[in-house]
């Protein structure tokens, strides 16, 4: 059993809205686990008078409040205010505190454009793909003098995102972008991944017979596939549906019925999640 946390302040009756994560919290700790689990997001206008008001009002929290209101007075960092609010509660680990005020910290020294990229990376490695293709769009339209560099791994990303999403035909097509803008091999290798999931094996073929720049690329993703097979095979995804099989041939319904129960489950929180994901982000 976990160490008990004693709560302080009180549930508030209304929520504060953190914009940057599109998410409410209703109390102090809600806060700090918001603040500890989404940093890379997080900047100066997420720590303002509208939330040390909120902490004032709704968690009775004055104290740590005014000493809010006075460090920001002072133009104390983003860090140090997030830190303050996490040393006060109490509900984090030193390591985690440590971790969030290292993260802020270096956000703070990046412009704009590598904070917003550094954000949707964060977002997109969490699987809130909305939100992440958002801030990956921001930069596309935004960034003055954006060079290839920068636009191939933007494109390459939101390929990652497209695939993830089975959305084969578009995750090709950055993929491709993000190829011709880096010259990257592995930009390449993954346009032929997208491209070997959305064709006919024969058209496939045809295709890599086709193209003599695809062969020796098309050589090195078989080979991650093969590999991938055999992860695959020895993995627990692999075992579940392999007794859920054996249940179903010997006749044992209950059970059977019971995994499908449990995987449907797991699918349905996820399907939830990312829901939520897009809602709060408008």
């Amino acid at each position: 059993m976990g160490k008990p946390i004693l709560c302080i302040g009180t549930y508030g009756k209304n929520p504060y809205h953190i914009d940057k994560i599109g998410k409410n919290v209703y109390c102090i700790e809600e806060l700090c686990y918001c603040i500890v689990h989404n940093a890379f997001l997080l900047d100066e206008e997420t720590f303002g008078k509208e939330l040390f008001e909120w902490i004032a009002t709704e968690c009775s929290l004055d104290k740590l409040a005014d000493e809010l209101k006075t460090m920001t007075a002072k133009k104390c960092s983003v860090a140090a205010l997030a830190g303050t609010i996490l040393d006060y509660v109490g509900y984090n680990t030193k390591k985690e505190v440590d971790k969030t005020e290292e993260i802020l910290r270096e956000n703070a020294g990046m412009n704009v454009y590598r904070k917003r990229l550094s954000r949707a990376e964060f977002l997109m490695d969490n699987e809130r793909y909305s939100m992440a293709f958002k801030e990956f769009e921001f930069l596309l339209s935004n960034t003055p003098d954006i060079d290839n560099e920068f636009k191939a791994l933007i494109e390459h990303n939101e390929g990652v995102m497209y695939a993830r999403l089975f959305l084969f035909e578009r995750a090709e097509k950055m993929f491709l972008l993000a190829y011709e803008h880096g010259k990257s091999k592995e930009s390449y290798i993954q346009y032929l991944a997208a491209l070997r999931m959305r064709l006919t094996d024969k058209e496939y073929i045809s295709f890599i017979a086709d193209n003599e720049e695809a062969y020796e690329a098309s050589l090195e993703l078989e080979k991650r596939m093969d590999e991938a097979r055999e992860l695959y095979g020895s993995s627990d995804d692999k075992h579940v549906l392999g007794t859920i099989s054996v249940y179903k041939a010997e006749g044992k319904m209950h059970e059977y019925y019971q995994q499908i129960g449990n995987i449907t489950e797991n699918l349905k929180e996820e399907y939830r999640s990312i829901v939520r994901d897009k809602i709060g982000s408008r």
